[in-house]
């Protein structure tokens, strides 16, 4: 593939983790104010500011391509995450559900960020995977903080509705 194709395909994946971190702010500040585990509100909180920082970093990175972020990703991507954060309000177990999508959104994300950094790999730009490495570490953190909260969650919900063992 020529150098050209290979950048061309750089800024698509750098368009899709920007709406990607669109999205995960969107559920983190979401999730932050409706979480009523205290615990996983915290964990929330505290990605948010990573996940902040995170955006700022691909954008730079968009930036040195004379690129910008794609206006209908970030719009679709939030749009999604505000109604999947509807949904789990909505439910009577909502830091439960909440903990779901975390949880896989981390996934999604460490599996974008992987992609991400091969593809910048190939292309040479060696910035672009030291992003993708620095942000893929933080992800897998993050992934690993929920999964530790999951039976908490699940406790604290059924008790909420009355239904512990």
């Amino acid at each position: 593939m020529p150098a050209d194709d290979l950048q061309q395909q750089l800024v698509k994946y750098l368009e899709d983790v920007h709406s990607t971190e669109q999205n995960a702010i969107t559920q983190l500040r979401d999730g932050a104010d409706s979480a009523d585990d205290q615990e996983l509100a915290s964990a929330f909180r505290q990605h948010l500011a990573e996940t902040e920082e995170h955006e700022r970093l691909i954008s730079e990175r968009l930036e040195a391509y004379g690129a910008s972020p794609s206006s209908l990703k970030d719009n679709a991507q939030k749009g999604a995450a505000k109604l999947t954060g509807m949904v789990a309000k909505a439910a009577p177990d909502s830091s439960g559900k909440l903990a779901i999508q975390a949880y896989s959104f981390e996934h999604l994300e460490i599996a974008s960020y992987r992609m991400l950094r091969e593809v910048a790999q190939r292309a040479g730009d060696e910035q672009t995977v030291a992003v993708a490495e620095r942000i893929l570490t933080q992800e897998q953190a993050a992934a690993k903080r929920i999964s530790g909260l999951l039976e908490q969650v699940a406790e604290h919900d059924l008790e909420r509705q009355g239904v512990a063992a």
